[in-house]
C-alpha cells in the first residue's frame, strides 16, 4: 500500500515557513508503526496546484493524506480533486480542524473520503491498518467517512490521557536545509541574527475556552509532557539538529508560576545555552516576579507571548477571556523590567466593537510598549461566535463562507455595527501611529510576517 502525505501551502510566497507540527506527529506515529510513506511538502518547495498534479500524475499511490486548518478548506478541496483526477481509486484522508470542525461539509462537498476527527496519532495508524487489510472502516474509532450519500460517524476515540506515550516528531522526514533558512524569522529572536530554531510541543489543548478559538483538542483536558521528556527533547534537538533556539509550540506552555519555576530550573541546568520563547497565561507574572523573569532571561528566554485580544471589558466578557486589562498591563511591564520581551495579539471585530474600543486596545498596547499581532475576528466552525454569526444570518451558506476565508489579517466578515471602511481604517490609522511611536518601519501594519519589537530608542523614550 503506497501512502503519500501532503503538506499544503496556505500562504504561497510567504516570508515565513514553519515546520508542520501536527502532521509531523502523525507521520512519526505512522512510520513507527511500520508503514512506509512519501511526503510532498508543497509549502517549503513553493509548489503550485499544477506542480502537485504533475507529481501525483507520475506517482503510484493508494492513500493521499493531509492535515489542514479549517481556513484552508479550499486548498484541501483542490488537493482532493487533483488526487482523485489522477487516481480515481485512491483514498483521500484529511485531518486537523478542517476535518474535526466541519466533517459533514468536508465530506459532502469535496472528494475527501475519510475525515480523521480530533487527536490523530493513534487513529491514523489504526485506519491505515484497516485499509491495508481491506477491513471495515466502521471498526476504526474517531473517523467519519462516506457511504454512498450518507456520512457515517464511528465511535469517538478518547484522547490519550498521558501524552508521554507520544514520540516527539522525527524531523528527518523534512528538508531541514530549506526550513533552517527561516530559523530566525520563525523564532522571533531579537538578540541575534544566526538562529537555528525548532518547534517543541510541550502540551496539548488549553484549559480555557475563548469564544473565537478552535483547535482539535477543544473541550479535552489540558495535557503536558513531563519535564523530563521536555528536557530530553531539547537535548535531542540541540545535539541531533544543532538547534540553538526552542519555539514552544503550544496553545499554552506556562499555565502558572509553579510550572515557570520548575521548567526554568531544568533549562538552567542544561550543559549548553539555548534560546527559547514560550506562551503563557496573561496575569501570572507580577512585579514581585521580576527577579524570576531575570532568571528566565539569563537562561535564554527571549520573549513570552500572551494575548490581550481586546481592551474593552465588554468584549473581553464576550470572548470569555477570564483576564483583566490590568492583569495584562502588570504582566507586560514586569516582563520588560525583567528583560524578557512581551508579545501579544489582538482581535478587532466582535459585535460590540466600535472605533473607541479599537483606540482603547491600541492605547493599552502603547502603554505596554508592544506592537501586537493584529487580526480581524474570523468566526471558525465549532466556536460560539460562529454559531452566533450563523444565528444572526451573517453566515448563511457555510460552504461559500469556507471557500472564501483566509488570513485573519484580512477582513473576511464584519459582525460590528460600523462599516468595513471604518473598522479597517480606524485600526490601520491607530496601528500606523503606534508603529511610528515605536520606531518601526513596516510595509504593512497588519501583515508583519512576525512579531515586532519597538526600537531601543523608542523603549528609552517610554
Amino acid at each position: 500500500m503506497k501512502i503519500i502525505f501532503i503538506n499544503p501551502s496556505l500562504r504561497p510566497n510567504a516570508k515565513r515557513r514553519l515546520l508542520p507540527v501536527g502532521v509531523a506527529y502523525v507521520m512519526t506515529a505512522v512510520g513507527k508503526a511500520g508503514f512506509g510513506f512519501e511526503l510532498i511538502d508543497m509549502d517549503i518547495n513553493d509548489m503550485s496546484m499544477k506542480d502537485l498534479e504533475e507529481i501525483l500524475g507520475h506517482s503510484k499511490f493508494d492513500i493521499c493524506a493531509l492535515g489542514c486548518i479549517v481556513t484552508g478548506y479550499r486548498f484541501v478541496k483542490q488537493i482532493a480533486d487533483i488526487a482523485k483526477n489522477v487516481n480515481p481509486r485512491c483514498t483521500v484522508i484529511a485531518g486537523n480542524s478542517v476535518a474535526t470542525s466541519i466533517p459533514e461539509s468536508l465530506l459532502h462537498n469535496t472528494k475527501v473520503d475519510i475525515a480523521v476527527l480530533g487527536e490523530a496519532d493513534i487513529t491514523m495508524v489504526k485506519l491505515l491498518g484497516v485499509l491495508e487489510r481491506k477491513g471495515r472502516l466502521a471498526d476504526v474509532k474517531g473517523i467519519a467517512f462516506k457511504s454512498g450519500d450518507e456520512i457515517i460517524f464511528t465511535d469517538k476515540r478518547a484522547v490519550v490521557t498521558d501524552i508521554n506515550a507520544f514520540d516527539f516528531p522525527n524531523w528527518d522526514i523534512f528538508d531541514l536545509d530549506k526550513y533552517n533558512e527561516y530559523g530566525k524569522v520563525n523564532a522571533n529572536c531579537f538578540s541575534r541574527d544566526n538562529v537555528l530554531s525548532f518547534p517543541l510541543n510541550s502540551a496539548r489543548g488549553c484549559p480555557y475556552s475563548c469564544t473565537f478559538c478552535y483547535h482539535v483538542f477543544k473541550g479535552e483536558k489540558y495535557r503536558r509532557y513531563s519535564e523530563n521528556l521536555i528536557i530530553k527533547e531539547i537535548e535531542r534537538l540541540h545535539y541531533r539538529y544543532n538547534c540553538d533556539f526552542i519555539c514552544f509550540w503550544d496553545e499554552l506552555t506556562l499555565p502558572n508560576i509553579k510550572v515557570v519555576k520548575s521548567l526554568a530550573a531544568r533549562i538552567g541546568a542544561l550543559d549548553f545555552k539555548i534560546g527559547w520563547r514560550a506562551i503563557s497565561r496573561g496575569g501570572i507574572f507580577r512585579k514581585e516576579h521580576i527577579g524570576l523573569i531575570r532568571e528566565l532571561r539569563d537562561i535564554g528566554c527571549e520573549s513570552i507571548s500572551f494575548s490581550l485580544e481586546n481592551a474593552s471589558p465588554e468584549i473581553l466578557r464576550a470572548i470569555n477571556k477570564r483576564m483583566s486589562v490590568e492583569q495584562f498591563i502588570v504582566q507586560a511591564k514586569a516582563l520588560w523590567a525583567g528583560g524578557v520581551v512581551p508579545l501579544t495579539s489582538v482581535i478587532f471585530g466582535y459585535p460590540q466593537e466600535t472605533p473607541e474600543t479599537i483606540k482603547m486596545t491600541l492605547k493599552v498596547c502603547e502603554e505596554c510598549n508592544i506592537y501586537p499581532s493584529v487580526g480581524f475576528l474570523l468566526p471558525l466552525p465549532g466556536t460560539p461566535i460562529y454559531e452566533w454569526a450563523r444565528a444572526n444570518k451573517y453566515i448563511e451558506d457555510e460552504v461559500a463562507y469556507l471557500e472564501k476565508i483566509g488570513d485573519r489579517q484580512d477582513l473576511q466578515i464584519n459582525l460590528t455595527k460600523i462599516s468595513d471602511e471604518e473598522l479597517v481604517g480606524t485600526a490601520e490609522e491607530g496601528l500606523r501611529e503606534l508603529a511610528h511611536k515605536q520606531g518601526l518601519e513596516l510595509e504593512s501594519v497588519f501583515k508583519t510576517t512576525t512579531y515586532q519589537k519597538p526600537t531601543a530608542k523608542a523603549l528609552q523614550i517610554n
